[in-house]
């Protein structure tokens, strides 16, 4: 059954930059790509739709959306991404599917017990691959079409574990799903040291706003000139 939701709950994400990367041209709206409803932690529902641009110069058929609105939810399913990590922490922690539905729908979230495990088997497609292969490939394809790179980077908190996800700014795909104990443990370092350094010349970062040392640390790794967005609230 669809779910009615109120115009309130409607949440609507332009690109974050509204300029074409390869030639400085004014993007323009062109359609919709994505337009569902998103469960969240608090137990609300909310439509976010993704509003696709492109640019009627380079006529490329390349579509520019919205970071923030990518961020909020795994492709194909209708689950917030926290909600996504918080299965994949309540597994960790030794708890069945079931007992998770319990502390889910504590929460408001509502949840069958086939669909925890669907959506750990997702989490887990993600995580913990050859990072070093999938990043460094993407890089070296953003350079060959735009002559730059771009990322956006979210955190993700979890009781005590945060959750660092990397995505490629152009495609929206995720690179990368990092796990860290602490804001100060030496893992974050030598996680973002490796792959967000001067030596890649990223140009732009789209990420959480400045709270904490996570943020501050990425600008400390990156040229003079990064240019930081930060994800829109509700």
């Amino acid at each position: 059954m669809a779910r009615k939701i109120e115009e309130s709950a409607v949440k609507i994400y332009k690109p974050e930059i509204l300029i074409c990367p390869k030639c400085n041209n004014q993007l323009q709206y062109c359609y919709t790509i994505s337009n569902k409803v998103v469960q969240f932690t608090s137990g609300k529902f909310f439509r976010i739709k993704n509003l696709g641009y492109t640019c009627s110069n380079c006529l490329d058929k390349k579509v520019y959306f919205s970071q923030t609105a990518n961020k909020l939810s795994f492709k194909g399913y209708t689950y917030s991404s926290k909600v996504i990590c918080m299965i994949d922490y309540y597994k960790n922690k030794g708890i069945g599917r079931e007992g998770i539905c319990d502390l889910l729908a504590n929460k408001g979230i509502e949840i069958s017990d086939r669909n925890v495990d669907v959506i750990h088997k997702k989490f887990l497609s993600f995580y913990n691959h050859d990072y070093d292969l999938i990043i460094k490939d993407a890089y070296n394809k953003m350079l060959d079409e735009y002559n730059e790179i771009r990322i956006a980077i979210d955190l993700i908190t979890v009781n005590e574990i945060y959750y660092i996800i990397l995505y490629d700014y152009f495609t929206g795909e995720k690179l990368a799903i990092w796990k860290i104990n602490d804001l100060y443990d030496g893992r974050l370092e030598e996680i973002m040291s490796r792959y967000i350094n001067m030596d890649y010349n990223i140009s732009v970062i789209a990420t959480i706003r400045n709270i904490n040392r996570f943020v501050p640390f990425l600008k400390s790794l990156t040229k003079e000139g990064t240019k930081f967005i930060a994800f829109s609230k509700f």
